[in-house]
This record gives structure tokens, C-alpha cells and sequence, in this order.
């Protein structure tokens, strides 16, 4: 078996052939790829590699790196940040298929004689797992830290298949240590990396066990387990101390030894876990700030949960189908994989063990281990309350089984291929190998492996998406300069990142995600980054991390502001220590309906039997801070932040934020008073009629949205389009409470367009 990818068929090599199937893979993601960031986490990683920063804990430092080396390496070319980022996600996936092919080829040559055969098996297999639509779709948009993942599992995979053809050398030991290197570089990117390991230490331990436990190589192999992982442990408490402008979970250690000494820590659920002595980065590895439950904890049935992930299988092969007939497509897929995993295991069982148990990891055993609540989409009437359900969908965590289960349905496909022509007319001699005529007249049966490709690329294209940088350019320009804008959730946050660290506009302003506040880390980030400059300190000097107050740069604002006189903040957004906010931690129960002063004109309510929580209160606190020196904005998506304090009297709509007005509100001439025209009671009604159009119509990037027949993001559809409709409807109105028909009309028009789109889906939820 050794050296079969240097074996020729036809005019290449196995390997070659190899490299041109993953060439085609990486040219399709390419054309689909998508020229700037997505919602969700995408932006936080394009901007964390362009500014060596932290992103959501553990912190994914291998990802980081390898990120900021690709973006150095292709700054030549002019192009975007988002851009070359997304294109390493393509790269990366495309490299994880050219390894898988290389690992079915080895595979497949132990049981079909035939190379051609092998090819074919070879090609098909990698297709069909490269088109499943969860692996294109995180192909072509750099929406996580997968397509590293993937790559390095894939190499890995490779890797066992040679090991277990020189097994016996000292080679083989090299490969185990090889191994070994590799999962821990990929632990430190994601613990996705590690799913190979069940596989491998049981391909191993089966085949021969003595390899492993030899001293040399598993200490070897220990130790550059523990180099790969050191990333982790040392890299990210380094830069954290060197204050990165996105430093999450603020992971800085007094000491590296206190980093890599190991210490069991007990969660918030009361279990002991390993970590390491130093707190803030043991905190971060156990990722505490979203307090994941133990796994016995369940957090929904297991039945649940494998209707969630056979939600998820039924989008991977024809996804632009209605959902009758991309269910018999799945059915196809499933019955073609079952094929080639029971073709896979009667014919070598050798190779088997390490294939069938990975397979086995990815799945099922993911699924319990993942313990996700219901899914986004499904079990609504079983358990009504958004708590219950997961924030989004989830699919991407399966990537790499769809993978394989794509893998195997090309596996399954060539078996019956292979079964329909393998029977020779008696007596006929025997042929020589090759492609007969029956091979020929029955490869149309091979185009069932380009079903993924015709109904998946419609909703796998993201080459024209530009909906998400598009929301964070609107939404930054809808306040004014130094502002303090609070949003609350990762899309209303993410994006903004990303405009503000890698193009570098309205650097200006504040914005603060509500949920982070619960923390007491993120608060002490926010004080330095808005404290007013010493004489000599510049935060030009180091743009990426947190020195202070960064200034109101006019060329990156539309006129409205440029013309204003921007008057620097004289303290910052965050209140000093000494006032007691940083040692917020417990909530505070409020009996009854209690009113608290901001300002001499602002106040805040809070309900009689509500619950304030920690970062609720310090949302209070950096407004009073804030107000009469810097103005205070609500992202239009951020109703609970505004609403714990009954803040709904004192705002004012700036197109898709809302200004907190430190005066009284009076209706005029700009300032419109919506409250009789508006059923809504959580919508704050007063409109400013000339800032928000001015936005709208002058300022705005909304032009590729209206061209939208469905918006492409579920989980976002109901919030985004939305608040763009909102904005246009108060617009409407206001313009026609002053006569403006024509202007009204043309408001109506862009709100009802946006109200289709928060409807839109193209199908019902539950599929």
C-alpha cells in the first residue's frame, strides 16, 4: 500500500489527480465566496486575525495566528480583509479534500484492484462531501474556526491510513508523534480538532498496540501534544496582558508558570474540571461566561436532539428544494451512505476501525456530547419560550460529519456503481483493468453525486452578501461623534467590530453589548478604552490595543457629523472604581415600582418584582457617566437593554438607533411625537424627522437589500429586516403627519419591502 499516490492513472498520478479535485473544489468556493463578512461570529474572527485579538473564550489562538500570517501574505493583492480571510476558510476546506481523497484512495485500493476505479471512488466521495451544504457554507464565508478543524482532521485521517502501512518501521513511530503535534496545534484552534482521537488511539491500540506505549514515543508523542496545546496556555495570556482592543474574557496571567500549572477548578455547577493555576485563564479554557451545564444536565431529550440533527442532515443535499422532495434526496443520500459504509466494513475492517469509529464520534456521540437545547426551528409548541431553544442554528458543529456522511454516500454510489457493471457475460474473457463498456454506459448513474452541487448552490452562494457590513456601516452612522452605543447581542456587535478595527470607521464610537457587562472583566476594558488621552499618549501609536480615547476621525462620517463641532469627552464612558461598579456580582430584587435619576430630566423605572442583574445595573451607571459628555445611543435591536429601566419617554429614533435625550421632549417642526400612530408599547415613538432621513435616504447602504427576494439568514430574519422596516414606517408616518406624500409614499414602499423580508424564508420554520 505504500506509495499509492504515486501510482499513474492515465496521463497523472493518484495525488495529482488529488490536487485537481481540490482545485476544483477551492475554484467553486471561490465563486461563491462571499466579498465581505457575515453575521454571527464571522466578524469577530476576520477582526481578531487582523488585529492578533481574542476572540470568545477559549480564545482559538492557533486560528488567530494562522489568520494574521494569511492576511500579512496576501496584502499584496489589495484586496479586503474579509475577503482573504474567507478565502483561507476556502483554502483550508479545499486542502481537507485533497487529504480526504488521498484517504479514500488508500481506503478504496484495498479492496478494488482496479486504480480507475479507485479514481472514480475517490473523486465522487470527495465531491459530494465537499458540496454538502454545511461544508460549503462555511467554506466560503469564515463564519467560525472550522475549515481549520477540518483540515487538520483530514491530515490527520491521512496520516493513520500511512501509519498503518509502516507501522512496523520507525517511520511509523514518527508518524504517531507527526500525530500527536497536529492535535494539539488544532486543540489550540478548536476542540473540534480532537474528534479523531477516540478513532486513532482505537486504529492503533487494535493493530499494534505496542507502538504507542513504547516510552519514547509516547513521551514524545506527550510532549508535542503539550508544544501544539502551549499555544493555548501561553500565547493567549501574552497578548491579553499587551491589551488588545477585543480581549474577551481578559485572560492575563500574573505569572507564564502559573499558566501551564495544572489546577483542578470547581464551575458554577459545582464540578471539578482541570484547568490551570491562573484563574482568568483557567475561566476562559472552562469558557465560564457562558456557564455550559455538565452533560448529565440534559438540556433537552436526546429524542430532540436527533431530530435536530436529522433537521440538519435533510438541508446537506438539496437545500434549495422544497422539503418533499429534498426529504426523498436525503433519503437517497442516507440509503447511498449505509451503501458505502457496509461496502466500507464487509470488505476491510483493518481500515474500518479507524473510519467507522471517527464516523461514529462525529455523529451520535456528538450530538449527546453537544447537548444542545431544542433547535432554533422546531419543538416550538413543546417548549414555547426562546430559552428553551438554541439561539440560532447549530449545523455548523456537524461539519465534518456531513462530511463524511457525504464521503460515504460517494463510497455508497460507486459500490452500486461498480455492482451494475461487474457482471461478464459467461465465458467472456477476462478483461484487462480499465473502464469497460459497461462502465461507460453506466457512469450517467455517477451524476446522482452533483445533486448537492445543482440544489445546493442557490442557498450555498454568498457571493453577493453584503447585508451584514452593510448593517454595521448603518448602524455606526446613525450616531453621533463620541457616542456610547449599546447593543445586545453578537450581530448588532460583531459587525461594528469589524468596520471599526479593520476599515477603520468611526473608531469614535463606544459600543458596548449589553450581556458582556455581566462579566468583570469587560467593564474595565470599556474604562481604558475611553479615558481621556494624557498629553503625549496617542491611541494611534498602538491602533490595536486599548490606550484611550480614540478621536473623532470626520473623513470616516457623513457631513451631518463632519460639520458638527465634535467636542472630545472630558472622562470616561465607564465610572471610575471607587464607585462601585466593578464590584458588582449579585442581582438585585426589586419589590416594587422604583424610580432612579440619571439626570436632572432622565429617569429610570424598574418594575415592582423584576430582577435587576449586574450588567443591567452597570448599563445604568456608564448612561449616567456618560450623559452631558458624550452623547448615549440604543442600537434599534437592543429593546432589553432600554426597556429593564423603562427608558422608552426619553428616547428618540435616529434612524436605526435611539439617542437618550438629557432635556425635555417637545414635538416640533424635526421632532415628531408618534405615540397616537404606533400600537407597539415597547417602541419608543418619538421620531427626529430630519436626522432619520437624512439617514435613510442620504447615508445609508440599503440598496443591495431592497434587490432581496428572501433574506439569507434565518436566525437574524425576524430582528434585522425589522428594525430597517420600523425605521422607514416612523419615517413614513412622520413625513406624513408634514405633507410630504411623495417622501412618505417612498417609506413606505422601503418599510413594506423590509417586512417581507423579516416574513421571507422561502419556507415554513420547521423545515
Amino acid at each position: 500500500m505504500t506509495g499509492i499516490e504515486c501510482e499513474k492513472i492515465g496521463p497523472l498520478t493518484l495525488r495529482a489527480w488529488g490536487l485537481l479535485t481540490a482545485l476544483i473544489v477551492w475554484t467553486l468556493y471561490l465563486l461563491t465566496l462571499a466579498p465581505t463578512v457575515g453575521f454571527w461570529d464571522t466578524s469577530e474572527y476576520v477582526t481578531t486575525a487582523h488585529i492578533v485579538g481574542l476572540p470568545h473564550p477559549p480564545g482559538n489562538p492557533f486560528f488567530v495566528i494562522v489568520g494574521r500570517v494569511w492576511d500579512l501574505l496576501l496584502g499584496f493583492t489589495g484586496l479586503p480583509v474579509a475577503l482573504r480571510i474567507n478565502a483561507l476558510g476556502a483554502t483550508l476546506s479545499a486542502g481537507a479534500s485533497f487529504f480526504w481523497f488521498l484517504t479514500v484512495a488508500r481506503i478504496v485500493a484495498r479492496f478494488r484492484q482496479d486504480r480507475r476505479e479507485v479514481l472514480v471512488a475517490s473523486i465522487v466521495a470527495v465531491w459530494i462531501g465537499a458540496t454538502a451544504f454545511t461544508v460549503w457554507t462555511q467554506s466560503n464565508l469564515n463564519e467560525k474556526v472550522y475549515p481549520l478543524s477540518m483540515f487538520i482532521v483530514a491530515v490527520v485521517s491521512y496520516l493513520a491510513l500511512v501509519w498503518l502501512a509502516e507501522a512496523d518501521t520507525s517511520r511509523g513511530n514518527r508518524l504517531l508523534i507527526l500525530m500527536a503535534l497536529l492535535l494539539g496545534l488544532g486543540w489550540s484552534n478548536h476542540t473540534m480538532s480532537l474528534l479523531p482521537g477516540l478513532a486513532l488511539a482505537a486504529f492503533v491500540l487494535l493493530h499494534r498496540w505496542r507502538a504507542p506505549l513504547n516510552p519514547r514515543v509516547l513521551g514524545l508523542g506527550i510532549a508535542l501534544l503539550a508544544v501544539g496545546y502551549s499555544l493555548q496556555l501561553l500565547f493567549v495570556p501574552i497578548r491579553s496582558a499587551q491589551n488588545p482592543i477585543i480581549d474577551e474574557a481578559d485572560p492575563e496571567c500574573p505569572t507564564l508558570v502559573s499558566a501551564v500549572t495544572p489546577k483542578r477548578i470547581t464551575d458554577r455547577y459545582g464540578k471539578s474540571k482541570v484547568a490551570v493555576a491562573c484563574e482568568p485563564l483557567a475561566l476562559s479554557l472552562i469558557r465560564d461566561q457562558y456557564a455550559p451545564p455538565p452533560i448529565e444536565q440534559r438540556q433537552a431529550p436526546l429524542s430532540a436532539q436527533m431530530a435536530n440533527y436529522w433537521q440538519y442532515f435533510d438541508w446537506q443535499w438539496a437545500r434549495s428544494l422544497p422539503p418533499g422532495a429534498r426529504l426523498a434526496a436525503s433519503i437517497l443520500f442516507l440509503f447511498l451512505a449505509l451503501v458505502g459504509l457496509w461496502t466500507h466494513l464487509r470488505n476491510d475492517r483493518k481500515t474500518f476501525i479507524y473510519a467507522g469509529t471517527l464516523f461514529f464520534t462525529v455523529t451520535l456521540l456528538l450530538v449527546y456530547y453537544l447537548n444542545f437545547r431544542y433547535g432554533y426551528s422546531i419543538y416550538w409548541d413543546e417548549a414555547p419560550g426562546i430559552a428553551a431553544h438554541e439561539v440560532r442554528e447549530r449545523d455548523y458543529f456537524f461539519i465534518i460529519g456531513f462530511q463524511l456522511w457525504g464521503i460515504y454516500a460517494g463510497l455508497g454510489l460507486v459500490s452500486l456503481w461498480g455492482r451494475w457493471t461487474a457482471s461478464e457475460p459467461s465465458g467472456a474473457p477476462e478483461r484487462p483493468p480499465g473502464f469497460s463498456a459497461r462502465h461507460r454506459k453506466a457512469a450517467a448513474l455517477l451524476a446522482v453525486g452533483l445533486i448537492p452541487l445543482v440544489f445546493n448552490f442557490t442557498r450555498a452562494d454568498r457571493s453577493d452578501e453584503r447585508a451584514a457590513r452593510n448593517w454595521a456601516h448603518n448602524m455606526l452612522q446613525s450616531v453621533e461623534p463620541y457616542a456610547v452605543l449599546f447593543t445586545y447581542g453578537d450581530n448588532d456587535t460583531f459587525p461594528l467590530w469589524y468596520l471599526q478595527e479593520v476599515e477603520g470607521i468611526r473608531r469614535d464610537v463606544t459600543v458596548i453589548v449589553q450581556s458582556y457587562l455581566g462579566t468583570d472583566w469587560y467593564h474595565r476594558q470599556l474604562r481604558r478604552l475611553t479615558k481621556p488621552c494624557e498629553p503625549g499618549e496617542s491611541p494611534e501609536d498602538s491602533p490595536t490595543t486599548r490606550v484611550c480615547q480614540r478621536p473623532f476621525d470626520p473623513t470616516t462620517a457623513p457631513s451631518l457629523y463632519a460639520e458638527a463641532d465634535a467636542t472630545t469627552p472630558t472622562r470616561a464612558a465607564v465610572p471610575p472604581p471607587d464607585s462601585g461598579i466593578d464590584d458588582l456580582q449579585r442581582p438585585l430584587p426589586v419589590t416594587e415600582d422604583s424610580t432612579y435619576r440619571l439626570s436632572d430630566w432622565v429617569t429610570g423605572t424598574v418594575r415592582g418584582g423584576d430582577v435587576v442583574s449586574p450588567w443591567d445595573i452597570r448599563v445604568f451607571q456608564i448612561a449616567q457617566q456618560s450623559l452631558g459628555d458624550r452623547p448615549v445611543y440604543f442600537a434599534a435591536t437592543a429593546g432589553q437593554v432600554w426597556d429593564k429601566w423603562q427608558l422608552r419617554p426619553h428616547l428618540v429614533r435616529h434612524g436605526l438607533a435611539f439617542k437618550l435625550v438629557d432635556a425635555p421632549l417637545e414635538a416640533s417642526e424635526t421632532l415628531v411625537d408618534l405615540s397616537e400612530h404606533v400600537a407597539a408599547s415597547w417602541v419608543p415613538t418619538w421620531n427626529d424627522r430630519a436626522r432619520t432621513g437624512a439617514l435613510l435616504e442620504d447615508v445609508y447602504l440599503v440598496d443591495d437589500l431592497l434587490e432581496m427576494e428572501v433574506w439569507p439568514e434565518p436566525s437574524s430574519r425576524s430582528s434585522i429586516p425589522s428594525a430597517y422596516s420600523m425605521a422607514h414606517a416612523f419615517q413614513g408616518i412622520s413625513e406624513e403627519l408634514h405633507g410630504n406624500v411623495e417622501a412618505a409614499e417612498r417609506a413606505y414602499r422601503r418599510a413594506n419591502h423590509f417586512a417581507r423580508l423579516a416574513a421571507s424564508g422561502g419556507e415554513s420554520p420547521s423545515d
